[in-house]
């Protein structure tokens, strides 16, 4: 019986452990990520502005010639 409950100790240290490595590399990774796409989130507010920007001239476009 003593051996059973050290083998089940055993593995759930060994299960803990492995998922702790799991979330480290999930982080890591989320972490990555963020890093090599930063520039897709610069252009997307470019992208934004450059619209509201349109969009706000053709409205004063459409004041000014009616």
């Amino acid at each position: 019986m003593a051996k059973d409950r050290a083998s089940r100790r055993a593995k759930l240290r060994q299960q803990t452990a492995e998922n702790a490595n799991v979330v480290d590399k999930k982080r890591d990774s989320n972490t990555t990520f963020a890093q090599e796409y930063a520039y897709v989130l610069k252009d997307l507010r470019r992208v934004f502005l450059l619209a509201a920007i349109m969009f706000v001239l053709l409205i004063v476009l459409n004041i000014v010639l009616l």
